[in-house]
């Protein structure tokens, strides 16, 4: 008992820290919250449209994805079939 009276004690007597002065970083902790702002035009439409979606040049890069998708399976499945069969080999 007489070991927490002691301890609390030392504790109360620990002088207080001077609040630190920051200029640069406290400028940048207290930066100016844009976040919602730029969630706003994701969020628009709720989830029938997907967020790859939304941006005006996604279109385009979407439709260049499924272009190089389609022009690998269509490369990968007649080889996978040489594979099997043992046919196409060069002599």
């Amino acid at each position: 008992m007489s070991l927490r009276i002691v301890s609390s004690k030392l504790v109360n007597r620990a002088p207080q820290r001077p609040v630190q002065k920051r200029t640069f970083l406290d400028w940048m902790t207290n930066y100016p919250d844009r976040i919602n702002e730029l969630k706003r035009h994701y969020q628009a439409g709720g989830r029938s449209i997907f967020t790859w979606q939304k941006q005006p040049g996604d279109k385009l890069t979407n439709l260049i994805g499924a272009g190089l998708v389609t022009i690998g399976l269509f490369q990968a499945i007649p080889g996978y079939y040489h594979l099997a069969t043992g046919t196409g080999k060069k002599d």
